[in-house]
């Protein structure tokens, strides 16, 4: 069978299992979380997903129409009969508030292993999950971190995958096209030595795609919608040597999008390769200095985004421009950007971009309208960008107590 990545890309074809199953009844309603007073959606408003909950959660992604979050967390009290005491991932429905646990068995029971990763696709029918359970689906043993894919609509669950080569077998990030048909996932392992790569998954005819690369890693997969380009971060752990690649599953082309005006690599760290939905744009974090635009905070880390069909290639800097600029997640569109405007790794306030006008609005604040430090997911937007999600342990993000650690929200923006 010829891989719809073409040649340059090692295909693996391998029967992807199917077993239907019922998933376990949602936890009881509650209000509608964008409901206002008749009815009325407020124009910016922070809903807390995990009120009341007793363990930390983590951030979210958002299905295209906003409608639902899925996320990881620690709370045993999210829904009935959580008892195992571990990390599950949940789906939350924004518009009848029900929140449900999508990391079950094939018959929609609990797994003692719980799982530790979710991502959702854009129509919001399609869930995928880590978990290290090794006897999820009836018949199967995988005893290791590995992908599953859920329908959500028909309860069906299948093994997408962890082993990539054979040195790579525990999987880690994961992403989903937009109608769950292609799963794009990480792998690595330390014996026999370090490594991660990076596959896809095409869950109509089971076939896997080895994407390859130099030195010994490639992480972060992020697809488009459609499935047809798949970016990710390649390189050596000597992270100067890393480079953000472009895969097209139509032409089996490989490109990167981490080069100067002269068609070098550039000159500083890089990472945090993401596609924009329509497959058009790319977004990077870097500290090169010689891609082209000015950088006006000089050695510090930028957010670049780089258009796939004209090469153009801009810089997105903070409103105030020495700042670091981070953690860039495009619209589906690719019209706006999320990102994060800091001082180092760990601190910095969010901002959406619109990368069309150049309006720049606060995209995470408190309920007095400060801006909260807060952790995003690998889609935190919808695909207006109307919507964020996130999580964060600060104070007065959303009436009511905050949970033990950090919470997951998620946000109107505009």
């Amino acid at each position: 069978m010829r891989s719809r990545w073409g040649t340059a890309a090692a295909a693996l074809t391998v029967a992807a299992a199917a077993s239907v199953a019922v998933l376990p009844a949602p936890a009881t309603a509650h209000t509608a979380p964008w409901q206002g007073k008749h009815g009325h959606h407020p124009k910016t408003h922070n809903v807390r997903l995990t009120q009341g909950a007793d363990a930390e959660s983590g951030a979210p992604s958002l299905s295209a129409d906003g409608r639902y979050a899925v996320f990881v967390s620690e709370a045993s009290n999210l829904v009935r009969g959580d008892t195992n005491g571990v990390a599950d991932v949940f789906l939350r429905d924004l518009r009848t508030g029900r929140t449900q646990r999508v990391s079950t068995d094939a018959e929609g029971r609990q797994s003692a292993h719980g799982a530790t990763y979710g991502a959702i696709s854009a129509g919001g029918r399609h869930v995928v999950f880590i978990s290290a359970a090794p006897d999820l689906i009836p018949g199967e043993t995988h005893d290791k971190r590995s992908v599953y894919w859920r329908d959500l609509r028909t309860g069906k669950l299948r093994y997408v995958g962890n082993e990539i080569t054979g040195n790579t077998a525990h999987a880690r990030d994961a992403s989903v096209s937009a109608d769950g048909r292609y799963v794009a996932y990480e792998s690595s392992d330390a014996v026999p030595k370090p490594g991660r790569g990076v596959a896809v998954r095409d869950m109509r005819t089971g076939e896997l795609t080895v994407h390859p690369y130099l030195g010994v890693l490639s992480y972060g997969p992020s697809l488009s919608d459609d499935g047809r380009v798949l970016v990710y971060t390649n390189g050596q752990y000597y992270r100067p040597f890393n480079d953000v690649k472009v895969a097209d599953a139509r032409t089996g082309e490989y490109r990167s999008a981490y080069l100067t005006p002269e068609g070098v690599r550039g000159n500083g760290d890089v990472s945090d390769g993401r596609v924009s939905g329509n497959g058009r744009y790319v977004s990077f974090s870097s500290a090169a200095t010689d891609l082209g635009p000015e950088d006006a905070n000089g050695a510090g880390y930028n957010v670049f985004v780089r258009d796939l069909r004209t090469g153009a290639l801009r810089i997105v800097e903070a409103p105030d421009p020495s700042l670091w600029t981070l953690d860039g997640r495009l619209s589906r569109d690719g019209r706006y950007l999320l990102f994060r405007a800091a001082t180092n790794w760990s601190d910095g306030s969010w901002y959406l971009r619109d990368l069309r006008t150049g309006r720049t609005t606060p995209a995470v604040t408190d309920v007095s309208g400060r801006p909260a430090e807060a952790l995003v997911g690998d889609q935190p937007l919808d695909a207006r960008a109307r919507t964020v999600a996130f999580s964060s342990e600060a104070e007065r993000l959303a009436r009511g107590p905050r949970s033990a650690g950090a919470d997951a929200y998620v946000r109107r923006i505009r």
